[in-house]
């Protein structure tokens, strides 16, 4: 539900029209292919290891991203080869390639994909902080109730329950 503020910037008018833009789809497909990955990762039929998961997720990473490399290459979008490049590539690779997955593997390991899960709904609201820190984006309305919701939601799904009553 928090997305939806987010997305839509808490314009129904938005959502009427679907003027969503190419990346807010995208998170939409991503956050599904997420979901689905974290809760397979818990059923265990094959003994596979850390590694041998992260290769094939990278694997298929580029089966799909190697079209869209050339579709970007034909359309004159070439890659510039030089320092930027490097650093930019060796820090991606580091964190969010591979420190992040080993972190996220060991973490559905510990306590499970629902729990773990919950805490992806942060990660809009750490992108909203850093844009308005790295890009000067401004801070509107729709950041701070997709935020309400988003704590609410955490708050909510890890409160124990009183005597088991459902």
């Amino acid at each position: 539900m928090e997305w939806f503020f987010i997305i839509s910037k808490a314009n129904i008018d938005i959502l009427k029209n679907l003027e969503f833009n190419r990346g807010d789809l995208t998170m939409i497909v991503a956050m599904l292919s997420w979901a689905i990955y974290s809760a397979l990762l818990k059923k265990k039929k094959y003994e596979v290891s850390q590694i041998t998961l992260l290769q094939i997720v990278i694997i298929c990473g580029l089966i799909f991203l190697i079209p869209i490399y050339f579709i970007e290459m034909n359309m004159g979008h070439m890659i510039k080869l030089g320092k930027p490049f490097y650093l930019t590539l060796t820090y991606v690779v580091i964190f969010p390639g591979l420190a992040s997955f080993f972190f996220w593997i060991k973490g559905i390991a510990i306590i499970g994909a629902n729990r773990a899960g919950i805490f992806l709904h942060l990660m809009p609201i750490f992108g909203a902080i850093m844009a308005m820190i790295i890009f000067d984006e401004k801070f509107m309305f729709y950041h701070f109730l997709g935020a309400i919701f988003i704590i609410a939601g955490i708050t909510l799904s890890n409160k124990k329950t009183i005597n088991n009553v459902k």
